[in-house]
């Protein structure tokens, strides 16, 4: 058990009693005996964020392919680089992209990424939580297809360390991927209960191709294949019209926005306020560093409220505590997990931020402060599941991860 003591919440000074992996308890004066007590004189505390799109291992790829169009991005820079990944380089590139999500103060993360067994590991040594998603994308090629189902099969027959890491399936994209093998994947996540995750609908040359090719728009056709039920996850949604907003909505489908990826590769900006107000499930993600350049959600809430608000042209619009819920709460719902809020019952997944860090000066509105003024540095602490991550500022074992990514990216080249 933890007591954490003097806490700002809500505007209040508590303590919050943690038993097992869970709040048991927030009020003041609680005592327990075999408690241990953490005095949290100066800091509030904060459920973490819910990352819900990114492709973690892509480390090595920060600042690779600058000032480069999606597709010529992709094609040129992304892919060739991509071919020569390994299975023990991914683990290192995951365990380094989990450190820079604790110190960012996430502690769950939906994964789109190749070597998805790879990065099962690292996930469970860090101790956060994930869903890693197998990601299929055959070209068209039908004997791809073929081998792609074949993987999928050979990865949801694998054991998970912990409740905390989960097995999902993706398929990257309409232009990528044949109907045989989303309808295939969505129809293996569909039996075994798990996530299914696409990007959608990212840049109008998805959209005008779809069009082109089918007669449909990305997210209708994806409806016509029965695809979208509530467990399925569309990451970027940029461009949907009326009929696709409503079919997303009916079938409870989740759609992530991505706006620092979006903006950097000029795919357009998402309508957050609308997809809110039209009942939508909306959440948060980084996208991978290759387009963002990291993996900080207290950055995507700055620019995803301000890019909504230049969306609407209403300065209303992005409201800093719906943003927080969007990076938080949706995002834990999205994946199944009673976590994303600092109640009686929920998850202990939670941070302590410096109430005396410049950023957070004055606390006349500690959510504001967050979204707008925060960085890494206010964060102090990390709990996920009850357990710390990262204690004043200090990660167990960072060094030789830091030292492992190095020698790894190298190698690579």
């Amino acid at each position: 058990m933890i007591i954490v003591k003097n806490v700002y919440l809500n505007g209040q000074t508590v303590d919050v009693l943690i038993k097992g992996n869970r709040f048991e308890k927030i009020g003041t004066g609680i005592k327990e005996d075999e408690a241990q007590v953490m005095d949290a004189s100066g800091k509030a505390i904060l459920p973490t964020f819910c990352n819900m799109h990114t492709h973690a291992s892509m480390m090595f790829l920060r600042g690779v392919g600058e000032d480069l169009a999606l597709f010529d991005w992709l094609q040129k820079e992304i892919w060739p680089r991509e071919a020569k990944l390994t299975p023990e380089a991914i683990y290192y590139f995951s365990k380094f992209a989990i450190l820079e999500m604790i110190r960012t103060g996430t502690t769950a993360f939906l994964d789109m990424y190749f070597y998805p067994e790879a990065s099962i590991k690292a996930v469970d040594e860090m101790g956060v939580r994930s869903v890693l998603t197998y990601c299929g994308m055959d070209n068209f090629d039908e004997a791809k297809t073929k081998k792609e189902i074949e993987n999928a099969e050979k990865f949801l027959s694998l054991k998970m360390p912990s409740q905390k890491v989960q097995k999902g399936l993706s398929c990257h994209a309409v232009y990528t991927v044949s109907e045989k093998l989303i309808k295939t994947f969505k129809q293996m996540a569909r039996d075994e209960g798990l996530l299914f995750n696409m990007h959608l609908s990212e840049t109008k040359k998805e959209v005008e191709d779809c069009l082109a090719k089918y007669g449909k728009r990305p997210g209708k056709l994806l409806s016509d294949w029965n695809v979208l039920d509530e467990k399925t996850i569309l990451a970027h949604s940029v461009h949907l019209d009326d009929e696709e907003i409503r079919l997303i909505k009916k079938a409870k489908s989740v759609v992530v926005n991505n706006p620092i990826s979006n903006l950097k590769l000029n795919s357009g900006q998402m309508p957050l306020q609308r997809y809110s107000d039209e009942g939508l499930r909306v959440t948060l993600g980084t996208d991978g560093v290759a387009s963002n350049n990291n993996l900080s959600m207290i950055d995507e809430m700055k620019v995803a409220a301000l890019s909504a608000k230049s969306k609407a042209d209403d300065c209303l619009a992005a409201k800093v505590g719906s943003i927080f819920e969007v990076a938080t709460a949706n995002g834990f719902e999205a994946l199944g997990i009673n976590a994303g809020k600092i109640k009686e019952g929920y998850l202990a997944d939670f941070m302590l931020v410096d109430l005396n860090n410049f950023a957070l000066i004055p606390c006349e509105n500690l959510i504001s402060n967050m979204v707008y003024a925060a960085d890494s540095s206010c964060i102090k602490d990390v709990f996920c599941d009850g357990k710390c991550l990262m204690k004043n500022g200090h990660i167990n074992g960072e060094e030789e991860i830091i030292r492992d990514f190095k020698r790894a990216c190298k190698e690579l080249h």
